[in-house]
């Protein structure tokens, strides 16, 4: 997510993988004060967003997974770097974002591996339950 550096917009990447060949995810671009929701990407899958930021005020980065592993052994260490440019991103169509947009030089984009963040996420709560528990009376 990144929000606007001037407007009351966020942007907000999402995605995955499909398990199949394909990086679905969707650029989504709420105004905050409306509440008016405006899904980007033109594509009717969309493309896996991996991380946003605001340049300026008319300039969005945007980090994508390649739009499928099709003959690609890198697809889950790469991605691709664009540059989105619009004058006033408060008046944006939807899915006007489209392959001229999104297209840009490849470079590296490691994901963590999910597994890795669960374990993690376990561990503290076996610790902070550990710590909870009674201990038991010598008096018993």
């Amino acid at each position: 997510m990144a929000f606007h550096p001037r407007r009351s917009l966020l942007a907000i990447g999402t995605g995955r993988c499909d398990g199949g060949y394909f990086f679905e995810g969707e650029l989504l671009l709420p105004h905050l004060k409306t509440g008016v929701f405006t899904s980007l990407i033109e594509h009717e899958l969309g493309r896996q967003v991996l991380g946003l930021e605001w340049l300026d005020e008319h300039s969005l980065r945007v980090l994508m997974a390649p739009p499928d592993d099709w003959q690609d052994e890198a697809v889950h260490e790469d991605g691709h770097v664009a540059v989105a440019h619009r004058s006033d991103w408060t008046a944006v169509l939807a899915q006007s974002l489209n392959g001229r947009d999104l297209a840009g030089p490849r470079a590296p984009a490691p994901r963590p591996d999910p597994r890795e963040a669960a374990q993690r996420a376990v561990a503290e709560l076996r610790s902070v339950w550990q710590a909870q528990r009674p201990v038991p009376s010598k008096d018993l």
